[in-house]
């Protein structure tokens, strides 16, 4: 069963990432593709990945279901996907009847919305585990009806806290997802349509993982409780195992320049990066091989300015991925009167190859 995972130009790269990352990494029947437009996905070239990063949409923007669904069917034809293959679009457009994520039966074309979840789950929230949610809750559908009217039909108007809540109040959703479960009624449904066993060990896998990440994150941020980090220079990845395994990619001089902080716990003055050039230019080769005269120009043209640049992408991509709240004990900040430091306890971070 092949599930394309495609993103239109408003959804941020860094949660479609996540969200594929999230879904391919678990087993069973379904299998996860990545989108076949979206070559900066591979991209691996310093400075490229901002200079290309699609722009939020105007939240007064919306589309119409068909809409939605044509941009997946433009998919399919342009890259000759089979017709019962699935094809998920994450979004960041509204849409003109208000709904979380909808199903083209006919078709096996979805939608997702990416935008205004903060609304329901606070500003903290990494959004990619309730995109899963949907992913999943979809194709579990679509093996159990084949028709929106029999969707229609089995939905609860009351919430229960199962996948089948209608959630027209649509704070019922923050019930829904955080049980990330099925009804008795649902359950019985489901053993009367004879669905495959690896596809459910699938789905409840998943969601279970969804649960218990929610909720560790939520705690988490509640106790104030920093998490662990695993730096991988050759990946470029910073991954945070006890958030649900979030990785964090960043470019080649974005990641020696992150080593360089991490390696000084006391932190380090812009003013003084000149002190530090052989060691960035150090973490630099290892990641790429490249010790070339251009790749140590490139290096020792790290200046006060340049280097506040980088602090400000690699922040972004932690708050983009954590939330304010967890990313402050990553993220390169000024304390008042010191230099320029990284919060955690070194001993939660670890370095793999």
């Amino acid at each position: 069963m092949n599930v394309h995972i495609i993103r239109d130009e408003h959804c941020p790269l860094a949660v479609y990432q996540n969200v594929f990352d999230k879904l391919s990494k678990s087993a069973g029947l379904i299998r996860f593709v990545k989108s076949k437009d979206d070559a900066l996905i591979q991209d691996d070239t310093d400075d490229m990945f901002d200079e290309k990063e699609r722009k939020p949409i105007n939240k007064y923007h919306f589309l119409s279901f068909s809409q939605l669904y044509d941009i997946c069917e433009n998919y399919r034809k342009k890259h000759n996907i089979d017709t019962n293959d699935h094809v998920f679009l994450l979004s960041g457009a509204n849409n003109y009847q208000n709904w979380f994520s909808n199903m083209d039966h006919e078709r096996n074309n979805y939608f997702v919305q990416v935008t205004e979840w903060e609304l329901f789950f606070g500003a903290e929230l990494e959004v990619s585990f309730i995109l899963c949610y949907q992913v999943m809750a979809w194709l579990l559908k679509r093996k159990l009806f084949s028709s929106e009217t029999e969707v229609m039909d089995a939905v609860h108007k009351k919430a229960k806290g199962c996948m089948m809540d209608f959630c027209e109040n649509k704070r019922d959703i923050t019930l829904k997802i955080r049980t990330a479960d099925l009804c008795p009624d649902c359950l019985n449904t489901i053993k009367s349509k004879d669905v495959p066993l690896n596809f459910l060990n699938q789905v409840f896998s998943l969601w279970e993982e969804i649960r218990k990440n929610i909720a560790f994150r939520e705690r988490a941020e509640f106790l104030n409780r920093m998490g662990r980090m695993i730096i991988n220079p050759p990946r470029k990845t910073l991954l945070f195992p006890d958030y649900g395994d979030i990785v964090v990619k960043l470019q080649p001089k974005e990641m020696a320049f992150y080593q360089l902080f991490i390696s000084e716990p006391y932190g380090i003055n812009l003013h003084n990066l000149i002190d530090h050039a052989m060691t960035l230019k150090d973490y630099y080769f290892k990641i790429t091989g490249n010790d070339d005269i251009a790749a140590i120009e490139n290096i020792y043209a790290i200046n006060d300015n340049v280097a506040s640049q980088l602090i400000s992408k690699i922040n972004k991509k932690l708050v983009d991925n954590l939330g304010k709240t967890l990313a402050s004990y990553y993220t390169i900040e000024r304390p008042l009167n010191e230099p320029h430091k990284i919060r955690i306890n070194r001993e939660y971070v670890s370095l793999s190859s």
